[in-house]
């Protein structure tokens, strides 16, 4: 039986000039709180396993 080998090539997302300038006069609160609501989904759609292959600080957590 082979070993799967997946090379970690990480993930990136980029945003247009305009959604950061949208992104920029949004009050700190607001921004802070969507990304909180964003780690939140991120953590329930794929779950903490799937999540350590992209982000290496999620390595060894393991939450139901």
């Amino acid at each position: 039986m082979k070993k799967n080998k997946r090379k970690d090539t990480g993930f990136i997302y980029a945003f247009s000039e305009e959604k950061l300038k949208e992104f920029k006069d949004t009050p700190l609160r607001a921004r802070l709180q969507w990304l909180e609501e964003a780690n939140m989904f991120i953590n329930k759609a794929i779950g903490f396993k799937k999540r350590a292959v992209f982000d290496k600080r999620f390595k060894g957590i393991e939450k139901n």
